[in-house]
């Protein structure tokens, strides 16, 4: 199956799974898993995107993060230039949609690529933790260029096999939460 088709198929599922109270009970067990990890520990300026409906959601692992007295990153993207580097989240209330719909850092903070733990966003992923996202390329470009620990937390849905690309970067760790 194609790309494409493996992206769109697996969104489906995502927006599926939103409606159900077991993604509440998954993300909170995908948060917790994450808490545990020696990375996130060890970690004190992190990367994690500001997440969408149909996603894992972010929010409650960015308040955590937050609460522990480190440093959140978010994406800050440009679209022309299809270029991503990452912007500190001092505060939830300091966010608005872009022109695309997706939240980003309304506050003038701090704009770097160096990060002690990313964790990495993604639609369908393999068991070797490479990973398909929207299309854009963005986080495959970023992490072909910066070195820092990797996460992806997804449901089990979102595993499927597919044709490695030589520009595909993978994850290190996958964290996976049963929906069945």
């Amino acid at each position: 199956m194609s790309k494409h088709k493996l992206r769109k198929e697996t969104i489906n599922k995502m927006k599926q799974f939103s409606d159900q109270d077991q993604k509440l009970s998954a993300d909170q067990y995908l948060t917790q898993q994450l808490m545990n990890t020696s990375e996130y520990k060890s970690a004190y300026r992190i990367g994690v995107v500001l997440s969408m409906q149909h996603e894992v959601d972010t929010y409650p692992i960015i308040s955590k993060i937050l609460n522990d007295d480190k440093k959140v990153f978010v994406p800050e993207t440009n679209y022309k230039n299809k270029t991503m580097s990452f912007k500190e989240l001092d505060n939830l209330s300091n966010i608005a949609p872009d022109d695309k719909g997706i939240n980003y850092v309304t506050s003038d903070t701090e704009i770097t690529n160096d990060l002690d733990l990313l964790i990495v966003p993604g639609v369908v992923f393999n068991n070797k933790g490479y990973r398909i996202g929207y299309g854009g390329g963005y986080f495959d470009k970023f992490l072909s260029q910066h070195q820092q620990p990797t996460i992806s937390l997804i449901y089990d849905f979102q595993i499927n096999n597919f044709e490695i690309e030589a520009h595909d970067q993978p994850v290190q760790k996958l964290i996976i939460a049963t929906t069945n």
